[in-house]
């Protein structure tokens, strides 16, 4: 292990006095008085501040502007008390509290915004017996109203409760069987996928670069997964997934990617609802019939008489795979791991 650990970030603030406040109150940061301007301390670890009157010397390619942040803080304690701190604090919770993974594993988490938009997270990896009868990893709905889940094999959800945005605990994690290993390089075979919106595409075809994650199946609220779905290992975290891809769509754009598509096996009419409950910005493809599957030789596996894709997600220029992210876990971060190698100077 190399002798590195993290020292600092950066944020931007347009207003001083009103940042100052809600660090120190809301977020418990000592404030440091610097030459111009003010940095935010918690332990040894540290948030560097641009704001009014501040001229950095050195700043990213694109430079971190006000409201553009996505910082997750550990609270040390239940969530319920982070609940309660952020009310007495009159800081609105846009979501939460909820299950997510964070440094430590899996955790709760909160979300709520600083004055300036950037999104804040308190993420919690202490039981709350409070909001976690009898297990860790649920979402809350609402504030003490608990949505169902389990731990270790068997159903995570009561019967007829199934929340497709929500990860439980403990999913078993996919392994690197080797299956995708040939995609890389590999032309794209001349295949019309249907699509949710816009008829038809053949990626194959597509000038630029293509950004295509690849996912089981998407549920649908309220109806119960196939048997033992949680236990296969990859197999839950469709809906997470897709709505990283939305939340990050923008982003995606600003990195040169010319098409964000999904692709399943499921038909054109089921992944019709799923892109319009979840409002998605991109199309939704279908391989109903396989032949894009059998011609790159994806990888799938088979549940409840249903023949479906392992998670998986390719980057595509000019109709030729240039990198390929498997297996995928956890889902939700698929859309950042994109967004991370298309950061690095070589991509």
């Amino acid at each position: 292990m190399l002798p590195v650990t993290f020292d600092h970030c950066v944020i931007h603030v347009t207003d001083w006095q009103r940042s100052n406040a809600f660090y120190t109150a809301v977020m418990g940061a000592e404030l440091i008085r610097r030459e111009a301007g003010y940095a935010y301390r918690f332990g040894d670890r540290q948030l560097n501040v641009h704001g009014p009157g501040v001229t950095p010397a050195e700043v990213a390619r694109l430079p971190v502007k006000p409201g553009n942040s996505d910082l997750c803080f550990e609270w040390r304690g239940p969530i319920a008390a982070a609940v309660a701190h952020l009310e007495r604090c009159g800081v609105p919770i846009e979501r939460g509290p909820m299950q997510r993974f964070g440094a430590k594993g899996a955790g709760v988490s909160v979300y709520f915004r600083d004055p300036d938009g950037s999104l804040m997270e308190f993420i919690s990896y202490a039981r709350d017996e409070k909001l976690q009868p009898a297990v860790f990893g649920q979402e809350v709905l609402g504030h003490g109203h608990a949505h169902p889940s389990g731990a270790g094999s068997g159903p995570r959800e009561a019967p007829g409760a199934h929340d497709p945005t929500f990860l439980p605990a403990g999913i078993p994690v996919p392994q690197d069987d080797g299956a995708a290993r040939h995609l890389s390089g590999t032309k794209l075979p001349d295949l019309a996928l249907p699509a949710t919106r816009r008829g038809a595409f053949n990626l194959a075809l597509l000038h630029g670069r293509t950004v295509l994650y690849i996912y089981p199946r998407t549920g649908v609220p309220g109806v119960d997964l196939p048997p033992g779905w949680d236990d296969i290992p990859g197999a839950r975290g469709c809906t997470p997934q897709s709505c990283g891809f939305r939340d990050h769509f923008a982003e995606l754009k600003a990195l040169g990617v010319d098409h964000v598509f999904g692709l399943s096996t499921q038909d054109t009419d089921y992944q019709r609802e799923a892109a319009e409950r979840l409002h998605l910005p991109f199309p939704l493809l279908s391989d109903a019939e396989l032949a894009f599957t059998r011609a790159l030789g994806l990888p799938t596996f088979a549940v409840a008489g249903m023949t479906l894709l392992k998670r998986m997600a390719l980057i595509i220029d000019d109709g030729v795979i240039g990198k390929v992210f498997y297996p995928v876990f956890p889902p939700d971060r698929s859309a950042a791991e994109v967004i991370a190698w298309l950061r690095q100077p070589a991509a």
